[in-house]
């Protein structure tokens, strides 16, 4: 199915969509499975077990603490690390935690939420099993649940849902997007559009989309003005940098200046989801920079036009971006990750500059292409090392590709190509080099 917007840009808690928004998610669904079954009042206790990466690598991204705001109702939407910290510090000084709607159990962290690090869960590296239980200790339900990236969650024996929703328009190449531009006579953010208007009312649409990018510019305000040290201990370099840019008549001219820019407003927003801020996926937590700055950029330049090429912008970006998770592009290191929203963030913006369909499309595929076979293997097992330099490297190439775009006559479509043998390299990658998998930011051990 091609990829609605709101599945790649959900708002949350940093720094990972795989380890927290999707845990975080699963919990919630969790206990709605429960009630609707008319279990959740008999519930006594409850216990969750986590695999694979989540496993390895679930402490340093508080996994546990996503997990029980879950549990008790809080929505992704409104958490950050802050909130989710006081909701745990909570559940352990009272030892009790009030499921969303439901009783209050006993819950101590240690013993109920487990890291199972010997064993794993078949299909996936990062599973995670509910079970609750009555007082009798009979077993009540149990369900297991996979992260599977860009905080999107998979059940047991969910069924593939391709066939419930019939979308105006598929495509999972550039050249079917092309076409269907071609010989529908309507430009990409059109056919986007219309697919989205089959799950909401164009005023929805409109309206959602203005708030995920009010969410995305507030994230990167922040980035811009707190200072401080990320959980690796650096500090960070966002504030002193915009500092520096505004003393610097540099910081007014030429295509260069802009690059430099989305690289800062990329390193701002990348910043603020290390630290557990509330982002916007782009398509994942880790990536949430260069589509976040490049609508700054646009925001900079026309801010009296800024709501009327918003919503286009994250459109055309929904339509490159599902593009490129419907030909296969998932899970095959930083090239699905940093490489995609980089592509998403050039057309979007060549976008909304006045680019052609070809152009757009050219300007995907210039920012995607230097990611191609770009492994994911952050230092220390953060999203912090390579990972804001990537974003800041990624919104810069993005900016440069767009520009270059829109001053191509009549570009040539490469992207399936480059689509093609990105593929075939992230099935070739080793799991070690795939955040996604059960290994990637869980192989490294920080040196004390």
């Amino acid at each position: 199915m091609v990829a609605s917007a709101f599945e790649l840009f959900r708002i949350g808690p940093g720094p990972s969509s795989i380890h927290v928004l999707g845990p975080h998610r699963a919990a919630q669904r969790f206990v709605h499975e429960i009630a609707a079954d008319g279990v959740l009042p008999k519930v006594h206790r409850v216990e969750v077990e986590l695999y694979g990466g989540l496993a390895f690598s679930g402490r340093d991204f508080h996994t546990d603490r996503a997990i029980m705001a879950g549990l008790t109702g809080l929505l992704p939407e409104r958490c950050d690390s802050i909130i989710l910290a006081r909701s745990a510090d909570r559940i352990a000084t009272e030892q009790q935690l009030l499921l969303a709607n439901g009783p209050t159990v006993n819950f101590a962290a240690h013993r109920d939420l487990r890291f199972v690090v010997d064993r794993a869960v078949a299909y996936d590296g990062n599973a995670m099993r509910f079970v609750v239980s009555d007082r009798y200790g009979e077993v009540l339900a149990s369900r297991v649940y996979f992260s599977t990236g860009h905080g999107h969650i998979v059940g047991e024996n969910d069924r593939p849902a391709a066939a419930t929703i019939r979308l105006p328009y598929r495509f999972v190449s550039a050249d079917a997007l092309l076409e269907a531009c071609s010989s529908q006579g309507k430009r990409v953010a059109d056919l986007a559009r219309a697919n989205e208007c089959i799950r909401r009312s164009p005023d929805e649409v409109r309206v959602a989309l203005l708030h995920v990018a009010m969410v995305m510019r507030a994230a990167l305000q922040r980035g811009l003005t707190t200072e401080g040290v990320l959980p690796s201990g650096n500090r960070r370099t966002a504030p002193s940098w915009s500092a520096a840019m505004r003393d610097s008549d540099a910081a007014e001219a030429g295509h260069g200046a802009l690059a430099q820019r989305a690289a800062l407003y990329a390193t701002a927003v990348a910043e603020e989801n290390a630290a557990g801020g509330r982002v916007v996926t782009a398509p994942s937590s880790g990536s949430a920079g260069p589509v976040a700055a490049l609508l700054q950029l646009w925001f900079d330049s026309t801010p009296l036009k800024y709501e009327d090429g918003v919503v286009d912008f994250l459109l055309v970006s929904t339509a490159i971006g599902g593009m490129l998770r419907g030909a296969g592009v998932t899970h095959v290191g930083c090239q699905s990750e940093i490489g995609v929203a980089a592509a998403m963030a050039a057309a979007g913006y060549a976008s909304v500059l006045g680019a052609s369909d070809a152009q757009i499309v050219h300007a995907a595929e210039l920012a995607l292409r230097p990611h191609l076979g770009l492994t994911c293997d952050p230092a220390a097992g953060r999203i912090e090392d390579p990972c804001i330099e990537r974003n800041a490297l990624a919104a810069s190439r993005a900016c440069a590709a767009a520009l270059a775009a829109v001053r191509a006559p009549s570009p040539r479509n490469g992207i399936d190509a480059t689509i093609r043998a990105m593929v075939a390299s992230g099935q070739a990658m080793a799991s070690r080099h795939k955040s996604t998998s059960l290994a990637g930011v869980a192989v490294n051990v920080a040196e004390c």
